[in-house]
C-alpha cells in the first residue's frame, strides 16, 4: 500500500472514531451560526449536533426545483434547511459515509416531515452519483476531513450539470499558522483545523477540478473559544491553543464561504 493510501486510510479512521460518538451538545454551535428563524424550521435533534464552520446556505442560492447535493449531511441541519427552499419539487441528496451519521439525519428529516430528501451512504472522493445530475454541492466543514482535496472537487464537477453551482465551508489555515504540536495532533485534524489548506490552495485546487467565478464570499477568524465550543477538539489540544499568544489564539484559522460554478454547456471545450 503506498503512503498517500495509508495517509488515507488513517484520517478515514481518525474522522470515524471522532464523529461516531459526537455528544448531543452544540446547539451553541448552531446558535452562533444560523439566525433564530432558521433554527426554528430545524428539529432539535439536528440543532443539538451542528458541526459546521458557516452559513454557507446564505450565500447558496438555492432554487425552487434543484437537485443539491450535501457532501457530509452530519446530523442534518444543513440538509433540512437546503430542502425546505428546493421545495417539494425538488430534491437533498444527504451523503456521508458514517451510517450512524445518516442515521442522524433521517431521524431530523423525519421529525421536520420532509419528503424530498433522499439519504446517500458514500465517500466524498468517489460520490455514488452520475455524471451531470446534481445543481448544487454543498459542504460545511466537510472538504478538509479529506486526505484527498483535489479528487474532492474533480468528484463535484462531476456529478454537477453544465452550469452547476458549489458553496462550501470550511476553515483555512495559512502556512506556519498553526505550531507542529497542533497541526499534528489527530483531534486538530477531526475539528478541520489540521488538514486545512489555505485560502490560495483551496482556490486553485478548485479552479484546476474546472471550476470559475471563484469568489471567496465570507470570511471570520476562528480562535481557542469558538474551537472550545465542537467536541471534537480534546482538552489536550485545547489546552496547546491557550498557550499560543494572544493574537493566535483569537485567529487559528479562518472560516470561508467560497462560491463557484462550472461552464454551461455552450461554453465547455469540444
Amino acid at each position: 500500500m503506498t503512503r498517500d493510501l495509508l495517509q488515507m486510510e488513517e484520517v478515514k479512521r481518525l474522522v470515524r472514531d471522532a464523529y461516531r460518538d459526537v455528544p448531543a451538545s452544540t446547539a451553541a454551535v448552531a446558535r452562533r451560526l444560523y439566525a433564530a428563524d432558521e433554527l426554528a424550521a430545524v428539529p432539535e435533534v439536528a440543532v443539538n449536533r451542528s458541526l459546521g464552520v458557516a452559513n454557507h446556505l446564505r450565500h447558496a442560492d438555492i432554487r425552487p426545483g434543484e437537485t443539491v447535493l450535501d457532501i457530509g449531511c452530519g446530523a442534518g441541519i444543513d440538509t433540512i434547511l437546503a430542502a425546505r427552499r428546493t421545495g417539494p419539487d425538488g430534491l437533498v441528496i444527504a451523503l456521508d459515509f458514517l451510517p450512524e451519521m445518516l442515521e442522524r439525519t433521517q431521524e431530523a428529516v423525519r421529525a421536520a416531515g420532509l419528503a424530498n430528501v433522499r439519504l446517500v451512504e458514500g465517500e466524498m472522493e468517489a460520490l455514488p452519483l452520475a455524471d451531470d445530475s446534481v445543481d448544487l454541492v454543498i459542504s460545511n466543514g466537510v472538504v478538509n476531513l479529506s486526505a484527498r482535496k483535489a479528487r474532492v472537487m474533480a468528484e463535484c464537477a462531476r456529478v454537477l450539470r453544465p452550469g452547476g453551482r458549489l458553496c462550501i465551508a470550511d476553515l483555512t489555515v495559512e502556512q506556519d499558522d498553526l505550531p507542529p504540536r497542533i497541526a499534528t495532533h489527530p483531534t486538530a485534524w477531526a475539528g478541520c483545523l489540521a488538514g486545512a489548506l489555505s485560502e490560495a490552495a483551496m482556490i486553485h485546487k478548485l479552479s484546476r477540478a474546472g471550476f470559475r467565478a471563484v469568489r471567496v464570499v465570507h470570511r471570520e477568524p476562528l480562535g481557542v473559544d469558538e474551537c472550545a465550543l465542537y467536541p471534537l477538539f480534546s482538552a489536550e489540544v485545547l489546552g496547546l491553543m491557550r498557550d499560543l499568544p494572544p493574537e493566535r489564539r483569537r485567529r487559528l484559522a479562518v472560516a470561508i464561504v467560497v462560491t463557484a460554478e462550472l461552464p454551461a454547456a455552450d461554453d465547455r471545450a469540444p
